[in-house]
């Protein structure tokens, strides 16, 4: 997927040149970035699209929209900005919109524990959460968002997102990836997107390089001989079926012993 490139002026200015890309979400992403600034004017600094519609792997009905925002000093009324951005305000083509914002004096921050001035999530047929409270929230969401996304998100405004978010230690991302394989295991059942992300972490781990979770799936299915459990979860995607709970636990375990390998090496 292209840069949808947004750059600072008095209006918007929306680039889309890409062929393929959703044209729902296309006109989506115009103008949820136009409202947010309008609504934070020169407070606005940056908007970065993230996640599968960010790292060229969006499937419409199916992916998330991900987008971080970073502004220049504290946002006022934030359920003012939440109500402003909701899917009743901007309906959402997704399945829901997760939008989390900094400031940038914290997204400038080299820490472990990444501390957000808002996490949003709307769409429809869903109960809208809205926290403001970024110590209450599992680390790992945010910093692997990060830390992915300063490779692979695209910038919708303002400059690219790796010179506003600095890169988080590596060791703080092999935390961040076990804690992440245990929240899957507390939160069960096991999903689809848990095995492909579980893919995407042991390709990272081997190879110091970001992909989207399919992308994950394809490269453990070509490199390792656990094809039946990721390709049920690459299938489920689109099938929304069920996984045999046994074989994805088993198989976060096997990640799990991957990782620690990859990083006593």
């Amino acid at each position: 997927m292209a840069n949808h490139l947004l750059r600072s002026s008095d209006q918007p200015v929306y680039v889309s040149t890409a062929e393929g890309v959703d044209s729902h979400l296309d006109i989506y992403l115009h103008s949820l970035v136009g409202t947010l600034q309008n609504e934070l004017k020169g407070n606005l600094l940056a908007v970065y699209l993230f996640g599968s519609a960010g790292y060229g792997a969006y499937e419409p009905g199916i992916s998330d929209v991900d987008v971080y925002a970073i502004v220049n000093e504290s946002v006022l009324d934030l359920h003012k900005l939440s109500r402003t951005i909701s899917h009743a305000a901007i309906p959402c083509p997704a399945r829901k919109l997760e939008f989390v914002l900094f400031t940038r004096a914290n997204a400038a921050k080299q820490t472990a524990h990444p501390v957000f001035e808002m996490n949003f999530n709307t769409g429809r047929n869903m109960h809208e959460y809205l926290n403001l409270n970024a110590l209450t929230e599992p680390r790992f969401w945010f910093l692997l968002d990060i830390a992915i996304g300063r490779d692979l998100g695209k910038s919708l405004f303002g400059p690219p997102p790796h010179t506003l978010f600095p890169a988080p230690k590596r060791e703080w991302i092999f935390d961040c990836m076990f804690e992440s394989l245990a929240w899957q295991r507390r939160n069960g059942p096991i999903c689809c997107d848990g095995i492909l992300n579980a893919c995407r972490e042991v390709s990272y781990a081997k190879t110091f390089r970001w992909v989207s979770k399919m992308d994950g799936g394809a490269w453990m299915l070509e490199n390792y001989n656990h094809p039946n459990i990721v390709d049920l979860a690459m299938k489920a995607r689109l099938s929304k079926a069920g996984l045999p709970q046994d074989l994805a636990s088993e198989f976060l375990g096997f990640v799990e012993n991957e990782l620690r390998g990859c990083r006593a090496n």
